[in-house]
């Protein structure tokens, strides 16, 4: 595992270090989801393709949390659109 630091710039800014982006494909239309652990911080690049969006997730048990997490921002729209008509 390598790792890289970068600094937080006064408007809440980072820089993601080269090597990271290319290895994820990570560009300037790339979304970030920020999730919350109980270990830190994941930052997942989020894609359009769910086959690259899991990538390299699985072996890792971030895709378990991310789903958890999706499942629960589903039923959470649902609690706030209340009964079905």
């Amino acid at each position: 595992m390598h790792t890289a630091t970068s600094k937080v710039t006064t408007k809440g800014q980072i820089v993601i270090p080269k090597r990271i982006r290319d290895k994820y494909h990570i560009d300037a239309t790339t979304s970030i989801k920020w999730i919350e652990t109980e270990n830190g911080i994941l930052m997942v690049p989020e894609s359009d393709d769910p086959i690259i969006a899991a990538r390299g997730m699985l072996s890792k048990g971030i895709l378990k949390k991310y789903l958890a997490l999706k499942a629960g921002e589903i039923e959470k729209e649902d609690r706030n659109r209340g009964p079905r008509r």
